[in-house]
């Protein structure tokens, strides 16, 4: 009677141990199917081998969300991609790299009934793509789409802090104001997301200390990248430069320093016009060329009055597109920001570009120039200070090229593209694995899966 009653006590546990067995595996081809549905199209008939599906990443952002592409050509072999962007006229610039882009609404400008419109637009986009990751860059966009993810189950949700900007520039009543609104938005997407990146340390121990941002849910990754071989001092040709130079009314013999930027106040453009007028005594060889659009809907915009002073003092091309030709027509690169910026992609590129670099000594800006290195740190507002710095740099060719050289390999050991975008690219993919993880530690401890516990 007791071998009876153990052999079907055994009998009755493989059997329980078979059942189990097959709803992992159920579990596992469920989650390789809804894998596959999450990407932006099926494997080719015409494949031999049918090709591992890759996560589909929806990546968000605002008007500059083309900043992205590289980014996105970098890890192409490992993820599919959709773009969303504020600004539909980036259609075409997505479309020339063959990336899916979709439109959302979203202003820059404080909107209650407009953001909350961008919210529900960016969860029914989520709905019907259905990515496995969500990753947004910038203020608005970092904070609505963690939202809009989570409402739309997106299994991950991360999001890049690119800097804390002109909220934390000033102390102003209405700067105050905003920040507040500012940091209990922010507050709700920590929450949201997985992960939420900074690009610096000093922003990321700063809203960690503030209860913004989540412990345990925050990692630095510093700045977006550049790509090195884009940027390329030796890959630009003598003519190029001498060309870019010409077309701009600037000598060929001329010490060209320049200021690629929105020219807005917290960036510095003020400050770039006052440098132009400190150093007129510098001699008739040196021209000062400012790049970058006069952004209109910035909250420390510049008054039409000084947008003249501005002109008057320097050379304002305003927005341009061939930014790596002008870097390479230029001999010191000069960015006075006092704006709390995650790492300013026009010092990466100019680092990368071998120029020396001039900037204050704030949060982002300090980690691409280290001072006496590759170029000097001054203090924010020091105009006597930025000054000195330029014009020890426009005398001195030797100390130019010392300073461009070390730029040039700073760009290429800690901001190159290719290290930048592995680190995101863990990041999604551990996320990724947990949740599978998760999931099959749900299937395996369901009633219907008992294992033997005997």
């Amino acid at each position: 009677m007791r071998a009876c009653t153990r052999r079907r006590a055994l009998h009755a546990a493989q059997e329980r141990f078979r059942a189990q067995t097959a709803l992992a595996a159920s579990a596992r081809v469920r989650l390789v199917r809804a894998c596959a549905l999450r990407t932006t199209g099926p494997a080719s008939p015409c494949s031999r081998e049918p090709m591992e599906p890759r996560p589909l990443v929806a990546i968000v952002g605002g008007p500059d969300v083309d900043a992205r592409i590289p980014l996105v050509e970098e890890l192409r072999s490992r993820f599919s991609f959709v773009v969303f962007g504020s600004d539909a006229g980036k259609r075409t610039r997505f479309a020339e790299h063959e990336i899916p882009f979709r439109h959302y609404p979203l202003t820059r400008r404080v909107s209650p009934l407009g953001d909350l419109r961008a919210i529900r637009e960016l969860q029914r986009a989520f709905e019907a793509t259905r990515p496995s990751v969500v990753h947004a860059f910038d203020t608005k966009p970092g904070i609505y789409a963690c939202i809009a993810a989570r409402r739309a189950d997106v299994p991950v949700v991360t999001s890049t802090i690119t800097g804390l900007g002109s909220l934390y520039s000033s102390e102003g009543p209405k700067t105050r104001l905003l920040r507040a609104i500012y940091e209990g938005l922010q507050r709700i997407a920590c929450r949201k997301a997985d992960y939420t990146v900074f690009q610096n340390h000093d922003d990321e121990r700063r809203l960690l200390a503030a209860g913004v941002a989540t412990r345990g849910k925050t990692v630095v990754v510093l700045g977006s990248g550049v790509d090195t071989r884009t940027f390329d001092p030796q890959a630009m040709p003598a003519e190029t430069r001498e060309r870019t130079r010409s077309s701009l009314g600037i000598a060929p013999d001329a010490v060209v320093v320049t200021m690629v930027s929105r020219m807005t106040r917290t960036k510095g453009a003020l400050e770039f016009g006052e440098l132009a007028r400190r150093c007129a005594d510098a001699g008739p060889r040196v021209r000062f060329l400012a790049v970058g659009p006069d952004d209109r809907d910035s909250v420390d915009r510049l008054t039409p009055r000084e947008l003249g002073e501005l002109q008057a003092a320097v050379l304002w091309t305003g927005a341009r597109s061939d930014v790596r030709e002008i870097l390479a027509a230029s001999d010191v690169f000069v960015l006075p920001s006092a704006c709390r910026e995650g790492i300013p992609r026009s010092l990466l590129e100019a680092a990368s570009t071998g120029l020396p670099l001039v900037t204050t000594d704030t949060p982002g800006c300090n980690e691409a120039c280290r001072d006496g290195e590759n170029g000097f740190c001054v203090a924010e507002g020091d105009a006597e200070a930025l000054a000195r710095a330029v014009r020890r740099l426009v005398v001195d060719e030797g100390l130019r090229r010392s300073f461009g050289a070390a730029s040039r390999r700073r760009a290429r050991e800690r901001f190159e593209l290719r290290v930048v975008a592995s680190q995101m690219a863990r990041i999604w993919e551990d996320r990724l694995a947990a949740v599978e993880r998760a999931q099959l530690a749900q299937a395996a401890s369901s009633p219907h899966s008992n294992i033997m516990s005997r």
